[in-house]
C-alpha cells in the first residue's frame, strides 16, 4: 500500500532529470514507507517523458514511476494532474530541480503522521549554482527557493506561505479542496513564462481550511539552480512574476485576515445593505474597491469582483 507520493512537474526538463530522479530512487525508508513517483509532463516539446522512462530503468528500483501528461499550461494545473493520479495518503512536489535528501520522504511522513493540524510542511533548501554566483545572490536566493524558510524550526502559520519546492500537503485536504469546485486564480509557471504564486495560493486555502504551515530545518534538499536562471535579465522577470501575483495573494490575504471568511456564509440582510451602500459610495467616488464591497453584499448571486466571487463560492462549497 502506497502511504506517500511524490509529485514532479516537468516542462523540457531532459536535462534536469538525471540528478532529480536519482535522489527520489535512493530514498532511504523503513519497512512501513511505501512510495509512488508521479512524473507530470506539462506540454514539454523535448524528451522528458522518454528520458525519465530510461532514467528510472537504469535506477534499478522497485519504486514505481508513473508519468503522465497535462496538456493544460501552467504548474498549477500539473500539480492538479499529478495529485489525482497518486495513490499516496500524503503529497510531496518536487521540482524537476530538486534533489531530496535521502531521508526527505521519511522525515516528512513521520512528522505528518504525528501532526494532524499541520496542512502543509515545508524545508531547507541548499542551492547548487551551475555557474559563479552573481553579486545579488545572497541578497536574491529566497526568490529562488533557496535557504531557511524561518529563523527556527516550528509554526509559520503568520507568514502565509511555504515554498511550493518540496512541499509536503495532505492528499485528502488537496482531494476536498479540487471537488469544492476550487479553480486556481494563479495558473503559476507556464513553460518559459514565469509568472508565480501557485504554492502560495494553496497554503491561502489551507489557512482557510483551519490548518497550519509548518517549517522543519531537518528537512533539506538541493536546489540546482542553471546558468541561465542566474542573469540579470532572468531575476527581473522573477520578480516581476512575483509582483503580478501580489493582488490575488493580497486578496486571500484580506479574506483570511480580516475574519470575513468566518462570517460570509452568515451575512444578515442589514449587514448586506451596509457592504451595497459602502460599494456604491466607493464606485461614486472611484475608489478601486468597490467591486470588492459590492461582491460581499451579494454574495454568489451575481458575479461583480470575479476572482472574490470564485474564492467566496468555493469556500461555501467547502464549509458546507
Amino acid at each position: 500500500m502506497i502511504q506517500l507520493s511524490v509529485i514532479v512537474c516537468c516542462y523540457n526538463s531532459e536535462h534536469l532529470l538525471n540528478d532529480t530522479l536519482s535522489h527520489l530512487a535512493n530514498q532511504v525508508t523503513n519497512n512501513n514507507l511505501d512510495y509512488e513517483v508521479v512524473l507530470v509532463d506539462n506540454n514539454s516539446t523535448d524528451q522528458t517523458a522518454k528520458n525519465a522512462r530510461e532514467i528510472w530503468g537504469q535506477l534499478y528500483t522497485s519504486t514505481s514511476l508513473t508519468i503522465v501528461t497535462e496538456s493544460q499550461p501552467g504548474l498549477s494545473y500539473a500539480r492538479k494532474k499529478g495529485v489525482l493520479v497518486s495513490k499516496g495518503d500524503y503529497i510531496i512536489f518536487c521540482d524537476d530541480d530538486n534533489w531530496l535528501q535521502e531521508d526527505y520522504l521519511q522525515i516528512a511522513y513521520d512528522f505528518m503522521n504525528e501532526n494532524p493540524n499541520v496542512g502543509a510542511l515545508g524545508g531547507q533548501s541548499v542551492g547548487v549554482l551551475e555557474i559563479e554566483e552573481p553579486t545579488w545572490w545572497e541578497k536574491e536566493k529566497n526568490n529562488y527557493a533557496v535557504g531557511k524558510q524561518a529563523e527556527n524550526s516550528g509554526d509559520i502559520t503568520n507568514r502565509g506561505y511555504v515554498w511550493g519546492a518540496g512541499i509536503v500537503l495532505r492528499k485528502k485536504v488537496m482531494l476536498e479542496l479540487y471537488n469544492s469546485g476550487f479553480i486556481s486564480l494563479l495558473s503559476d509557471r507556464k513553460g518559459t513564462i514565469l509568472s508565480s504564486g501557485g504554492d502560495s495560493e494553496l497554503c491561502k486555502w489551507l489557512l482557510l481550511m483551519g490548518y497550519k504551515l509548518w517549517y522543519l530545518e531537518v528537512l533539506q534538499f538541493k536546489h540546482y539552480i542553471t546558468g541561465n536562471r542566474l542573469t540579470d535579465i532572468y531575476l527581473k522577470k522573477l520578480l516581476e512574476g512575483h509582483k503580478q501575483s501580489k493582488p490575488i495573494l493580497n486578496l486571500y490575504k484580506w479574506f483570511y485576515n480580516s475574519g470575513i471568511f468566518k462570517k460570509v456564509n452568515h451575512f444578515t440582510l442589514k449587514e448586506k445593505r451596509i457592504y451595497f451602500k459602502k460599494g456604491i459610495r466607493k464606485c461614486l467616488k472611484r475608489e478601486s474597491d468597490w467591486r470588492k464591497e459590492l461582491q460581499l453584499a451579494f454574495g454568489t448571486s451575481v458575479k461583480i469582483h470575479p476572482y472574490l466571487y470564485q474564492i467566496i463560492k468555493t469556500y461555501k462549497h467547502l464549509s458546507k
